[in-house]
Formats: structure tokens, C-alpha cells, sequence
């Protein structure tokens, strides 16, 4: 596609994609023009404030995107363990089966750490809340589904950085296949 005709979410997604492969600190303005082929002053022209402003927006595409197709997951009338096995299938979408990074794992490290991390925080307090609402309507105290929640946000992520670290989706494809579980405990077999 001629970079004339890129409107200013599909620079953001090509941004994403080089957040997402090279990190904050390694999406250097060089590697940020080559992957959106805008020169800098195009950059600035859409991000006034550089790499913060595109990085912010990254996170906002994903943001959105993750509430539309992930999040709507968790509110529906089917019961929690329907819902947390959509979920689960809305994050093996999200996360190519595994194998591509959290762009909030990557934000947490070196200077995006220091950048991002209220937004970061506030993104992962919610996510647990929304899975521990799910837990609690399953009948489990309000407690131990927080407890839950958090356990399945680590599985989450635990499982995408030892997938990339084997080369192997194998790690998160089972975190995926037993996520009702650890959120609600053992399901009997349908």
C-alpha cells in the first residue's frame, strides 16, 4: 500500500507491530520510519511528542481492540465456563496461537517501564477484576477469584514469554486448553 493512502490507524498498527517485535527502547525512530515508511517528520506530523505519543496510541489500539474482541467475551448470559473458554479462544487469536509477545510485556521493561507503568497497572487491575467477577458469579469467594484472576493473568503471561523461549506454542496452546479450569477449578468432563 502507497504510504500516501496509510490513514493514521494503519500507521498505528505497523508501529505496534515493531513495538511488539523490537520492544520500546529497540523501535528506535529509524526502525519506527522504516516499518510505517513515513519519514520522521511524517512521525511527528501524526505523534507530536515522538515515540511516547506512538507508543501511547499502540497501547490505545490495542486497548480498544481487546475490549471489543477479548473483554466482550466476559459479558454475555452463557455460563462462566462458556465464557472464559471464548476468552481463552479470543487470546489465542490475539496472541497468534502463542507466539507473539504482550505489548504490555514488552512496555514493562527499561524506560516504557518507567513511562507506562500507572497504565500498565491500571490494564492488568482490571483485567483481573473483570475475570474475578466471572469467577465469583461461578459461586467462588470473592477471595479466592481474586486470587484466580491473578493466578490466570500470570498463566497468561507466563505462558506466552515460555512459548517464545521454547519456540514452541505448546506452553500456552495447554494454558489456553485448561483456562476455565484455573479460573473456576476442575470442569467435569462434557
Amino acid at each position: 500500500m502507497p504510504v500516501a493512502t496509510l490513514t493514521r490507524d494503519e500507521v498505528v498498527e505497523r508501529i505496534l507491530a515493531a513495538f511488539r517485535r523490537y520492544g520500546y527502547e529497540g523501535s528506535s525512530l529509524s526502525r519506527l520510519s522504516e516499518a510505517t515508511g513515513l519519514g520522521r517528520s511524517s512521525l511527528y506530523h501524526y505523534f507530536p511528542n515522538g515515540k511516547e505519543d506512538m507508543a501511547s496510541a499502540a497501547m490505545g489500539a490495542v486497548g480498544t481492540w481487546f475490549t471489543h474482541h477479548v473483554l466482550s467475551t466476559l459479558n454475555s448470559h452463557e455460563t462462566s465456563a462458556i465464557r472464559l473458554q471464548r476468552f481463552a479462544g479470543k487470546l489465542t487469536e490475539y496472541y497468534a496461537n502463542g507466539m507473539a509477545p504482550c505489548l504490555m510485556d514488552v512496555f514493562t521493561i527499561g524506560e516504557a517501564g518507567s513511562l507506562f507503568q500507572q497504565h500498565l497497572g491500571g490494564r492488568m487491575r482490571a483485567l483481573m477484576a473483570l475475570l474475578a467477577a466471572v469467577a465469583e458469579e461461578a459461586g467462588i469467594d470473592k477471595v479466592e477469584a481474586a486470587v484466580r484472576a491473578e493466578n490466570a493473568v500470570v498463566a497468561i503471561q507466563g505462558s506466552l514469554i515460555v512459548s517464545r523461549a521454547l519456540d514452541s506454542n505448546g506452553p500456552f496452546l495447554r494454558m489456553i486448553e485448561n483456562f476455565p479450569a484455573i479460573l473456576l477449578g476442575p470442569q467435569p468432563a462434557e
